[in-house]
């Protein structure tokens, strides 16, 4: 009867627990923000963050591509909030960043306190070998995937403690890859891992000074362009096809179900798993360890004839 009774009370604690989870927040409440950024925000992810902001906040959106950014604003022309472009190349020199955004911001007499949210979205992919790029390549593919996420940090991190009328929140979108140190991904795996313990290591460091901080983790994602992105073309015909259709597999999840995991766990937890692979990939990357899963990576030598033998 003991035994039952436990059983149940863990399964309503656990229910309690996910519906709370689940709930939607007033973010506009809680954050006092007038405005959020958002870094990437022309591709699937970032234009879905920016349509849900848009609802109760004006957006700034980032991204290197000015035509694109164009197209974004007058998308959501007729939305009651602005969306106001600014374009920047994170592949450039990181540290006019903060330079040039201020500039932005004066720009478009912006107050500085009333941005209160920041989606660091931005990133690239690669499916490669380790050896089959240069180190300029390597170093170019960190500067976007890690140190962009780094610099967004640095800035925000510094502006959000001067609002001390408002808690602040920094969203940076991670991967199922972090779980896993598989053959191809080696410098994504690397820069998503880099990228979480920074995430964990500043919510540990501010959560206690009002700014919440939040990794998102999301397995294949569906109707983006990050899968046709440079880093992920090969030469072999296999590797393609498989690369291309990896955003249409059943485990894939969509950018409105990411956005909504963001925009629910931000203020109550400090990673966040989109999708059941990437809960399944956390557990097991958790109970292997580091030293099991590179073992049975290497063991996976036919991966290197099916994905690698033209490159």
């Amino acid at each position: 009867m003991k035994i039952q009774t436990l059983i149940t009370s863990a399964l309503i604690i656990s229910s309690l627990y996910l519906i709370w989870l689940n709930c939607a927040r007033n973010l506009e409440r809680r954050y006092a923000s007038k405005y959020a950024v958002v870094t990437g925000a022309t591709g699937g992810v970032g234009q879905e963050i920016v349509a849900e902001m848009l609802k109760t906040m004006h957006v700034i959106a980032v991204d290197r591509d000015e035509q694109l950014l164009t197209d974004l604003v007058l998308k959501h022309k007729s939305s009651k909030n602005l969306v106001l472009p600014f374009v920047f190349d994170f592949t450039n020199k990181l540290s006019s960043f903060g330079p040039k955004f201020d500039s932005f911001l004066r720009q478009y007499n912006v107050d500085k306190l009333d941005v209160g949210m920041c989606f660091s979205n931005a990133g690239i992919g690669e499916f490669k070998q380790f050896e089959a790029s240069s180190f300029e390549a390597k170093a170019r593919f960190m500067q976007v995937n890690f140190s962009s996420h780094l610099a967004i940090s640095d800035y925000f991190c510094k502006l959000f403690l001067t609002r001390t009328h408002a808690k602040s929140a920094l969203i940076v979108t991670s991967s199922l890859i972090t779980g896993t140190c598989g053959r191809f991904f080696a410098l994504y795996h690397t820069s998503k891992t880099i990228l979480s313990a920074l995430a964990a290591s500043l919510y540990s460091e501010y959560a206690s000074k009002g700014i919440d901080v939040l990794a998102v983790h999301p397995s294949s994602i569906a109707n983006t362009k990050f899968m046709k992105g440079e880093g992920m073309k090969t030469l072999d015909s296999f590797a393609s096809k498989y690369i291309s259709h990896i955003g249409n597999l059943w485990i894939s999840v969509t950018p409105k179900q990411i956005v909504a995991q963001m925009l629910s766990r931000v203020g109550k937890l400090n990673q966040t798993f989109v999708g059941f692979a990437t809960v399944l990939n956390a557990v097991q990357g958790a109970l292997l360890g580091r030293n099991l899963n590179a073992f049975a990576w290497s063991k996976c030598t036919f991966l290197d004839k099916l994905f690698a033998k033209n490159q």
